[in-house]
């Protein structure tokens, strides 16, 4: 059985994934025993440039604006405010 997974894409130079890293629980992070709500692991990904974040996105069959998250049922949330909020239910940002 595949283990489900939410993914989270950031770049460095990106404002709006300044927002989502700001909030993120870097134990949550670093933990690979960590699960979320429904039990899905949580990996973060980070291109320190555009081309190098567009080529990761495409690795994953996804394109699109920064920051991005793959959910573990294959959702695609965009935005920040969206993504915090998603990270946010799963325990995945500093409260």
């Amino acid at each position: 059985m595949e283990s489900k997974v939410d993914r989270l894409f950031l770049r460095l130079s990106c404002f709006e994934c300044g927002k989502v890293r700001a909030n993120l629980d870097f134990n949550s992070v670093t933990d690979d025993a960590f699960r979320g709500k429904e039990g899905q692991e949580f990996r973060v990904f980070s291109g320190l440039s555009v081309d190098a974040a567009n080529e990761l996105l495409e690795k994953f069959g996804v394109s699109g604006e920064l920051p991005l998250l793959i959910t573990h049922d294959g959702a695609v949330i965009s935005k920040a405010k969206n993504v915090i909020l998603h990270l946010r239910r799963n325990g995945m940002v500093v409260e």
